[in-house]
């Protein structure tokens, strides 16, 4: 049996990431939730929302060139709260993107045959990642994406 972990090629990172952003940009704005827009990859001076890719591997292959595949990413929100309501908000607002990604299946469709299977954020409850020199406080929570991609198919 083979355990050696193959990461992820350069072209399922442009693939996936871009996807990810995309679907992270999607989520359905509630009643007091900030008016930000997830950025890729950058959290910016005030308030913003990221995404940033963690990593990823390959779970397993098939003859026809067909893979299943995960990516591990992170969902974090960079804002200066002056209260106790005001971090248990920012945190809250963390936690319903990830409960969203979780539970929407409105998913993406991917090139060449990808397909999201599933998303499962990790742990229950965003955690405070930073403080940063100028009272920011960034929340964050994890999460892997499985996916799949079809191989040929020899009967076309």
């Amino acid at each position: 049996m083979n355990d050696q972990i193959e990461l992820l090629s350069a072209t399922e990172y442009s693939i996936i990431e871009e996807a990810l952003w995309k679907l992270v940009r999607q989520y359905p704005r509630q009643v007091g939730d900030p008016d930000v827009k997830a950025e890729y990859d950058a959290l910016g001076t005030n308030k913003s929302l990221a995404v940033f890719v963690l990593g990823g591997r390959y779970k397993s292959r098939n003859v026809l060139g067909g893979f299943t595949a995960e990516i591990n990413f992170r969902v974090a929100y960079k804002s200066q709260p002056q209260s106790s309501d005001q971090r248990i908000d920012r945190q809250a607002y963390v936690g319903r993107i990830m409960r969203w990604l979780e539970n929407t299946r409105d998913l993406p469709i991917l090139t060449d045959g990808r397909k999201i299977t599933k998303i499962t954020a990790s742990g229950a409850v965003p955690y405070k990642d930073e403080t940063g020199q100028d009272k920011s406080t960034v929340y964050a929570a994890d999460a892997v994406m499985e996916y799949k991609k079809k191989g040929k198919n020899l009967l076309t």
